[in-house]
């Protein structure tokens, strides 16, 4: 199997250990999240870091993401780096891992500095956090002066996908999540469209909207209706993706009972 990874110049003192992830991820490390991908954090020095393991493609991606578009992995890295070369925080990139076996991508993992949020947007959509709106509201702020006044469109901008802390009076938010990215000039619909993942109540839409009108001075009114719209479409999308997959999984179900 060939080992390919890159690390920031920065940490190039993490090298050996960032080469040998593969072999080490497995047993060791505490695991704070584990799905599709696994997310561990590793104490390495004075350094706490957060690596992302992202689960093997499927046979298609695995050749398209070695000869094409590069892994979920490296795209991270990549797109960590240029984030925070516009000053877009993000937790700080050390690395990749990508394994590779016979031309096809196996194993991937990114490497960050681990940041100790507080709290996620989705606990403020939830109603879990003081100051719901002031939160908001910054954090319309900063989609807006930060990703879309840089041409970035985050194609995976979901609720747990922006860390929050506070830090004195002011709040810091940290994108990750960071493998899908669409670059270019974002209109104020398609600025709008960035919301369409938040699944949280029209008064919430409402107050995302207006503010994202008052900052592009647009028409609040024009922007509630587009934004509830993308809503609306978002989870009619959601909903029939939910049905497909209980509609498959009761045939195999029927099929193993046969």
């Amino acid at each position: 199997m060939k080992i390919k990874y890159e690390i920031a110049p920065e940490f190039r003192e993490l090298e050996s250990w960032i080469s040998q992830l593969p072999i080490n991820f497995s047993h060791s490390g505490e695991t704070i999240f584990k799905s599709r991908n696994e997310v561990k954090v590793f104490t390495v020095g004075d350094y706490r870091i957060n690596v992302k393991a992202f689960k093997i493609p499927n046979l298609v991606n695995r050749f398209v993401y070695v000869y094409f578009r590069g892994s979920k992995a490296s795209r991270s890295y990549n797109y960590a780096r240029k984030f925070l070369g516009l000053g877009i925080a993000t937790p700080k990139a050390i690395g990749y891992v990508d394994c590779v076996n016979r031309g096809l991508l196996r194993e991937s993992y990114y490497a960050s500095i681990h940041y100790d949020y507080e709290f996620t947007l989705r606990e403020v959509l939830n109603y879990q956090v003081t100051d719901h709106d002031t939160i908001l509201r910054e954090w319309v702020r900063f989609t807006y002066e930060k990703l879309h006044l840089n041409n970035i469109f985050h194609l995976d901008y979901s609720p747990g996908n922006t860390l929050i802390c506070r830090k004195g009076n002011e709040i810091d938010f940290q994108i990750v999540d960071l493998n899908r990215m669409r670059f270019g000039p974002i209109s104020f619909e398609g600025g709008l469209c960035n919301f369409r993942q938040l699944d949280t109540d029209r008064q919430t839409l409402e107050l995302l909207a207006a503010e994202y009108a008052s900052l592009c001075h647009k028409d609040a009114g024009r922007a509630i209706k587009i934004l509830i719209a993308y809503d609306r479409k978002n989870k009619a999308t959601r909903h029939r993706h939910s049905k497909l997959k209980r509609l498959i999984s009761s045939v195999f179900r029927f099929g193993r009972d046969e």
